[in-house]
């Protein structure tokens, strides 16, 4: 219980609109992983030419001549903290179509004005709903953009807002290789505590390689991340291999983080089905992070 009111305690800190140096940065919602593929591969998948699991991430990685596309994703993250995202991609003439929406909840954070028993509890909401497209310019260049609305409530204040990513992947010479950039939750939030709030926004830049080896599979990525808020920066990399394009082990790696580096998963892909689990383990007391994606193709 102490664990938990700390916890809650700190997600109230940084997402409301508290100034630090001029900045206030609010939706720390949009930190969160938001699909078990990319949260196993560390979030490294900013160049994913055609990776549906990568939109969020640079949303030029929705393009794709693959059908219609659905995808469930369960998020059991540190604590409490739990997502529930729909998402679909949809096939056009000139491109493809993304629409997802994602629900965060803090279940059960105690209020209390002064020390001793608490006065009941209430439960933390975040909501996004999102809208994407990607096309290809040439035939190696993809040109992709989002734009996001986004809606928060803590206790009795709420606030709403606006946010737009927009990003690139290129498909280089070198058999296998691309690269991609992206900028993602260029926005803020409205009338918080009669204050707005940026959001966290990312720049991102980096590189897969995707090679072949009897019935494998293979794919290296590396990226780096930089939070232009905060000013942190992340390295990021992963591994992804595939076995006769049935079965995928994954793992991934980030600095920059205090309390998490490592990721690991694995994917099942069955006829039309595909089945993701990642594995995110924190340290300093905050317990593991499983997140479940479940995707049908058309």
């Amino acid at each position: 219980m102490i664990r938990k009111a700390f916890f809650a305690a700190i997600l109230l800190f940084v997402s409301s609109p508290a100034r630090a140096q001029g900045t206030s940065v609010g939706s720390s919602q949009l930190k969160i992983p938001l699909s078990a593929r990319s949260a196993a591969l560390g979030e490294s998948t900013v160049s994913d030419p055609g990776q549906f699991s990568s939109w969020l991430v640079n949303p030029a990685n929705l393009f794709s001549v693959a059908p219609l596309s659905v995808t469930l994703t369960h998020s059991q993250w540190i604590q409490t903290i739990q997502t529930e995202i729909l998402a679909v991609r949809i096939p056009v003439a000139a491109g493809a179509l993304g629409l997802g929406g994602s629900i965060n909840s803090v279940p059960g954070i105690e209020i209390r004005d002064v020390p001793g028993p608490s006065l009941g509890t209430f439960n933390a909401r975040f909501a996004s709903f999102q809208m994407g497209y990607a096309q290809a310019v040439t035939r190696d260049v993809v040109i992709g953009a989002s734009t996001k609305y986004l809606y928060e409530k803590l206790y009795v204040d709420e606030a709403a807002g606006f946010g737009f990513d927009a990003g690139l992947t290129y498909s280089t010479p070198l058999l296998g290789l691309s690269v991609g950039f992206a900028v993602t939750n260029l926005g803020r939030l409205q009338q918080f505590q009669n204050e707005s709030s940026d959001l966290p926004t990312f720049s991102r830049v980096g590189a897969s390689y995707a090679l072949q080896q009897d019935e494998f599979d293979f794919s290296f990525s590396g990226a780096w991340a930089n939070n232009l808020r905060d000013h942190e920066s992340h390295l990021q990399g992963s591994l992804e291999a595939v076995y006769s394009q049935k079965v995928s082990l994954r793992c991934g790696y980030q600095t920059g983080y205090e309390s998490r580096a490592l990721s690991a998963g694995m994917g099942i892909h069955l006829d039309f089905i595909q089945l993701d689990y990642a594995y995110v383990p924190f340290s300093l007391g905050l317990g593991d992070s499983h997140l479940f994606s479940l995707g049908f193709q058309f």
